[in-house]
């Protein structure tokens, strides 16, 4: 996969606690924000999906767990 370097500027203390972070870790300031931002969009990703399902149910007249169970099982 191809990389491309970007440029994000932090506030110094988060920077200094990022660092921290890496060496007691044993990981690149890089590593982190990866891994960082792929968790950040999974966690978008599932509250939109989220919010849609919640507004699907919510048309249906569906507002428990035990209403969804019911109807999935009919």
């Amino acid at each position: 996969m191809a990389r491309q370097a970007i440029t994000v500027s932090l506030p110094a203390d988060l920077v200094k606690e990022t660092g921290k972070f890496c060496q007691r870790l044993s990981l690149t300031i890089s590593e982190v924000t990866r891994d960082a931002l792929r968790d950040y969009l999974m966690k978008r990703e599932m509250d939109q999906a989220r919010r849609t399902f919640s507004a699907r149910l919510h048309k249906k007249k569906i507002f428990s767990e035990e209403a969804l169970l019911k109807t999935l099982k009919d």
